[in-house]
């Protein structure tokens, strides 16, 4: 499924956990970990800092290694979403794994936030690894993965990513889907939660064929307010979820589902775009 795992850390404990679940997800899945610090230019100490991350990297590199993985690691320098991105193509990585540090509102849209940068332009899927995140024992064992999907083609590369990590981990899969509510407009209520049954039907069908017990639920409200809430479970290991390319006029407007959930969630979250062909 996942040859190359890229991790990203900055030596700060939310992505030490980050790490701990990349090395679990290229454990499993048998593939090669990348591990990757930046060092942001324009200040002072970089070489302190390059030094500093050097260590960090080359000690994630050894549990990786001793984890039963392959494992190289890098220091680049410059802007942290930047480098991650050009890293994660120059090296053909198949998942980007990184940590957030749970930024929201005013807060997230003056200071930014690299994992979500990272979600919004990266083509490969990104696992983001939250401060309330927790693994037992120190591993990240999938039993039971929450895909949030609106039965759209956008969310098709989401489906294949959540149905193929099912399997591996010998997951069950529990399919959420939201309707808006809308007292005003009951025929355009009851098309929606028709689609719906339609879309997380087709999801269980495809689960079964692969051996993989599914579940699904149809909610009613808020799309992000829903999802963390079903996502907000202490049994969810992994929540799936597909995240839309927008102008940067639409993403400070607008925002998407994706960039009000993931700073927030306490489970880690995996985003996948839909690559149009």
């Amino acid at each position: 499924m996942y040859d190359d795992v890229l991790i990203a850390v900055d030596g700060s404990d939310v992505s030490a956990t980050a790490a701990t679940a990349g090395i679990a997800l290229a454990n499993t899945l048998e593939a090669r970990v990348h591990v990757l610090a930046v060092v942001q230019d324009g200040r002072d100490d970089v070489e302190t800092r390059r030094a500093q991350r050097t260590a960090d990297v080359e000690d994630i590199a050894a549990e990786a290694t001793a984890a039963g993985c392959e494992a190289e690691w890098a220091v680049r320098t410059g802007r942290p979403a930047n480098e991650i991105l050009a890293h994660a193509d120059e090296y053909d990585v198949d998942a980007i794994v990184v940590g957030t540090h749970g930024r929201t509102g005013f807060r997230q849209v003056l200071l930014g936030s690299v994992a979500l940068e990272v979600i919004r332009d990266a083509r490969q899927p990104v696992v983001t690894i939250g401060p309330e995140a927790t693994l037992a024992d120190d591993r990240w064992q999938l039993d039971e993965i929450l895909l949030a999907t609106d039965g759209w083609p956008g969310s098709a590369a989401a489906t294949n990513h959540a149905l193929s990590l099912a399997e591996a981990f010998d997951a069950t899969l529990h399919v959420l889907y939201v309707t808006a509510a809308s007292s005003d407009l009951p025929e355009l209520q009851s098309a929606f939660e028709e689609h719906g049954e339609r879309a997380t039907m087709d999801v269980l069908e495809r689960a079964d064929a692969r051996g993989i017990e599914a579940k699904r639920t149809i909610a009613e409200g808020s799309a992000h307010e829903t999802i963390l809430e079903h996502a907000g479970s202490d049994a969810v290991d992994l929540l799936v979820m597909g995240t839309e390319s927008k102008s940067r006029l639409d993403r400070f407007v607008v925002g998407s589902v994706s960039q009000r959930v993931v700073p927030t969630v306490h489970a880690p979250v995996l985003t996948v775009r839909t690559i149009e062909s």
